[in-house]
């Protein structure tokens, strides 16, 4: 198994999924949840930094206490992360996400051991996602 996949990507959450819901999931290391109203240079920092951040719903506004009340978006920029780690995010991201919600888009991938590029297509209800090869080895 290759450790050195770099997944990268923006995938919607449709519809935005409430942050309440996601509060178990993101109380872990492996999401973080973007300030609401951040401005996008400083989202792709936050991306290049935490890797794997939760993008808040632009028209959902904020809590109280500033907290954005749903997320819109997966964003992940992750160098380095081994494929079960991708597949497990994105598996418990759909569970606590729900039945209402699904994902639209994908998420590209490249296996830095042998080359091969390809797209990564997460699925609701905590299933598997699904890897779809589109480019050979580089070698």
């Amino acid at each position: 198994m290759a450790v050195d996949f770099n997944v990268e990507g923006t995938v919607e959450l449709c519809p935005p999924v409430p942050l309440a819901q996601l509060w178990e999931l993101i109380d872990g290391a492996d999401f973080h949840v973007a300030p609401h109203g951040i401005p996008e240079s400083e989202l792709t920092a936050l991306v290049e930094r935490e890797a794997w951040v939760l993008v808040p719903d632009t028209d959902s506004g904020s809590d109280d206490q500033g907290r954005p009340t749903a997320i819109k978006y997966l964003r992940v920029n992750d160098p380095e992360i081994y494929s079960c780690s991708i597949n497990h995010r994105l598996m418990v991201l759909s569970a606590w996400m729900g039945a209402a919600h699904e994902f639209d888009g994908e998420l590209r991938y490249q296996d830095g051991d042998i080359g091969t590029k390809g797209v990564i297509e997460p699925w609701e209800d905590g299933e598997e996602p699904e890897w779809h090869e589109t480019a050979g080895p580089l070698w």
